[in-house]
């Protein structure tokens, strides 16, 4: 008889699937990533959300920049060990989700896909205004 599975196990599976379609990672990597980091991940979430810590943009931040860091890696050991932290934050993020649904209503909540989303247009907004902060001739003529 198959063991009922949690639904913060479920989210990260869903998670550690994706990498394993995608050939990041083997079958084997993703149930050691679960069997050895899920507590963890899910104890520290529960924790943080009891103390009033963290919220749905903070984890899509941290998967955002994550990302971006991926995304940019070219070297294969940088991508390597840039796509084991984008790995972990999106766990992190999808745990973030359960803990947040089972307390709050849906209609409430962000997905982790809007949350990231979000905080990605935070992040280019942010280079943007550094950019021309440090451009003042560049803005000059572009506002002309």
């Amino acid at each position: 008889m198959a063991r009922k599975m949690s639904e913060t196990e479920r989210a990260a599976r869903d998670v550690v699937n994706k990498y394993v379609r995608d050939g990041l990672m083997e079958r084997g990597q993703a149930n050691r990533a679960i069997r050895d980091g899920l507590h963890i991940a899910e104890e520290t979430v529960r924790k943080h959300y009891c103390e009033g810590w963290g919220s749905a943009l903070y984890y899509g931040q941290k998967v955002a920049a994550a990302r971006e860091e991926f995304d940019a890696a070219t070297n294969p050991i940088a991508r390597r060990v840039k796509g084991s932290r984008l790995l972990a934050t999106e766990i992190y993020a999808a745990v973030f989700a359960v803990v947040e649904a089972e307390v709050l209503p849906r209609e409430q909540t962000l997905t982790p896909g809007q949350a990231e989303e979000v905080m990605a247009t935070v992040r280019d907004a942010a280079r943007e205004v550094r950019e021309e902060a440090a451009n003042p001739r560049r803005r000059l003529t572009t506002a002309a």
